[in-house]
């Protein structure tokens, strides 16, 4: 693939611009990633926690990594991993979308299903609890025993600016034979307490309806759309709970990151900062970011970790080793899959 020039990259969404990787990143979510930022400082105030601090760090030490055996490049960087980060529950999403897809392809009669509570004045927490007591209820009849192999449930919780009233509901992605929408509309009345919010269709585009259910694995709502003064109630409903899961035929997919197996294979090429601020004027750093924008291979002698501490102004200082450990920066989807 013919390199492609300075201009051309920059008139990308991901813009070079930026000193580090986090700041490249923040530039393409501005919104969500200052609402991130509000959200802990409000919680540390309340918590006493240092969230801000971990959030503040997160993805600001990030290296170009290129695996041994197939040229490709990847980002390794060290996350928070909070849960209202922004930028970790976006790789969060990727992760869980990759890891569910093979399963959802080989389902026979996928199925999206949609349970809703009917709106009320209880605590946020009481809610949530009630409706995951509702769904383990469903799941127990003969009918889903005996028709449904199994899926995978994403919770979503939205809030009423009109009516001040939290509105959370469950997305269940089934492969199941037909389940008769009078019969799942009794059962859900039955179960929730008067809900009567039930809505079932076949899925046609299996990977639009993963990708847009699986972005609440890791944030259930949208930080921008929730009032301030109800931050500290969402942090407390949701702290510790699961936010999506397994069943049936489903539950041997893993929807917890692992260290991918092949970490020994990554090795530094350059830090994302080093090849930021070279790409003006060194052709390797170009081909670097190239082949982490395109996917593209990258050749075994293309390498920028020797610039790394003079760059830095740490000229008096021997770069860190290349064989450096680099599990600690393997946490999420950057590290082992385009982003």
């Amino acid at each position: 693939m013919p390199l492609t020039s300075l201009e051309d990259i920059e008139t990308t969404l991901r813009n070079p611009a930026f000193d580090s990787y986090r700041a490249f990143l923040d530039n393409e979510s501005p919104g969500s990633a200052a609402a991130a930022k509000q959200f802990y400082e409000i919680i540390d105030q309340i918590e006493h926690k240092k969230f801000s601090f971990q959030l503040a760090n997160c993805r600001t030490q990030a290296w170009f990594v290129r695996n041994v055996d197939t040229g490709k490049v990847r980002i390794a960087a060290k996350q928070c991993r909070l849960r209202w980060c922004y930028h970790c529950s976006e790789a969060r999403q990727q992760f869980v979308t990759h890891q569910i897809l093979p399963w959802l392809h080989g389902a026979k009669l996928p199925k999206l299903l949609t349970l809703t509570l009917q709106h009320n004045n209880n605590p946020l927490k009481q809610q949530i609890k009630k409706l995951y007591s509702s769904f383990i209820k469903l799941r127990s009849t003969a009918l889903w025993k005996d028709r449904c192999y199994g899926g995978v449930w994403f919770f979503q919780i939205t809030y009423s600016a009109k009516t001040e009233q939290w509105h959370p509901h469950l997305h269940v992605i089934l492969n199941s034979e037909f389940l008769p929408h009078d019969w799942l509309e009794e059962k859900w009345i039955r179960f929730s307490g008067g809900s009567n919010i039930v809505h079932i269709k076949a899925i046609h585009d299996i990977e639009n309806c993963l990708s847009h259910n699986a972005r609440y694995c890791a944030r259930p709502s949208a930080l921008e759309k929730i009032p301030k003064l109800l931050w500290p109630d969402l942090y407390q409903a949701f702290n510790g709970r699961r936010l999506c899961g397994t069943f049936g035929n489903a539950k041997d997919v893993t929807l917890r990151p692992q260290k991918p197996e092949d970490v020994t294979k990554w090795k530094k090429i350059g830090d994302f900062s080093t090849v930021r601020h070279m790409l003006r004027t060194s052709d390797e750093a170009l081909q670097i970011w190239n082949a982490w924008q395109f996917g593209s291979e990258l050749p075994e002698d293309v390498d920028m970790y020797e610039f790394d501490s003079f760059l830095h102004g740490k000229d008096d200082e021997e770069p860190p080793p290349k064989e450096l450990d680099l599990e600690p920066y393997f946490n999420f989807i950057e590290n082992t899959w385009t982003i």
